[in-house]
């Protein structure tokens, strides 16, 4: 009965959650003649209809002359165009989102072009509903922007943290952990830094799917190393395990940051520091989760009795998530 139970949690929660939504708020605004601009805009489909933002030109002057166009536009809910004459006087020129109520935590990529060639690339949190166009963003700025969008992206991408709860297991406590960890971090390292560069790329729904496999591959080779005494591959080397799977998770997280941008006067920079966000947030949620285990086990003497019991509920419920993530992005193809 307990684990009918668990089956039924386990596949209702995998209907609801996602892997994760890194995609934020897309606006591009052109600038085809001084003074007159393009403004267009592509909002992520996880909003629900009536909670778009209205997105708008703010400045001295601004007004828009011409009709909203939405022809050819494959979903005008989330997609639009508006044409802005503005005055000369271009100091405070911003833009303006506007949610129904609050901000779902979308972080918005503004890219900014001039007539005379100029591109900025501006790429601002949740909290930021008015974005400057003119001034400059120095590099401190792009330090905790890419930082908070690495710990962000980690903790909001519920198929790696299932993987790294997978890698967890797998090795166990100590120095084994330590460099298991460290492998996974090497490995993604290099391929989100070779996809980012557009020196090797993957398709991003073929990525995806490989990752929804690879939490499935995991949690089979725990329960059957952990059960039936099989030792696999995977059991005996879990470093080098990680390091492979890593080298995949990798080219997931250049899709996230491909779809934030990067400025293009300080790529390299914001490609590390969004690097170290993820590490940042892959830390603390192996040590968050490491305490937590530490503290049921001293505090509770039935989840001590009951743990073998425990772990492969976990299992079960690691594998049936990637059972559905893999169906789910199969059929997506």
């Amino acid at each position: 009965m307990i684990l009918r139970k668990l089956l039924l949690v386990t596949t209702f929660w995998c209907i609801m959650c996602e892997s994760h939504e890194g995609r934020p708020v897309f606006i591009d605004i052109a600038e085809r003649e001084p003074g007159n601009y393009l403004l267009k805009w592509k909002i992520p489909p996880v909003l629900l209809r009536g909670q778009e933002p209205i997105i708008a030109l703010k400045g001295l002057g601004c007004t828009r002359p011409f009709a909203e166009k939405k022809i050819g536009l494959p979903n005008a809910r989330l997609n639009g165009r508006v044409y802005y004459q503005c005055g000369e006087d271009l100091k405070d020129l911003s833009v303006i989102l506007s949610y129904p109520e609050i901000n779902p935590a979308l972080t918005s990529l503004v890219i900014f072009k001039t007539t005379d060639g100029g591109m900025k690339q501006i790429f601002s949190g949740p909290e930021k509903l008015s974005i400057p166009l003119l001034s400059e963003v120095n590099g401190w700025e792009i330090v905790n922007q890419y930082i908070v969008a690495g710990i962000q992206h980690i903790l909001e991408g519920y198929d790696h943290l299932a993987f790294v709860i997978c890698l967890m297991m797998i090795a166990g406590a100590g120095k084994r952990l330590i460099y298991t960890v460290t492998g996974f971090t090497i490995a993604h390292s290099i391929t989100l830094s070779l996809a980012t560069l557009d020196l090797l790329r993957l398709p991003s729904l073929v990525v995806e799917t490989l990752i929804a496999i690879s939490i499935l591959l995991l949690a089979t080779e725990l329960h059957r190393n952990r059960y039936t005494g099989h030792s696999s591959f995977t059991w005996r080397y879990p470093i080098l395990t990680a390091g492979l799977f890593g080298l995949l998770h990798g080219f997931g997280f250049a899709s996230v940051l491909a779809d934030l941008g990067l400025p293009d006067d300080l790529r390299l920079p914001a490609l590390l520091f969004f690097n170290v966000g993820v590490e940042i947030g892959q830390l603390l949620f192996v040590g968050v989760t490491l305490l937590v285990v530490f503290i049921l086990l001293r505090s509770s003497r039935w989840i001590s009795a009951n743990f073998i019991f425990l772990e492969k509920a976990m299992i079960s419920f690691l594998g049936g998530i990637g059972a559905y993530w893999t169906i789910e992005r199969l059929l997506s193809w």
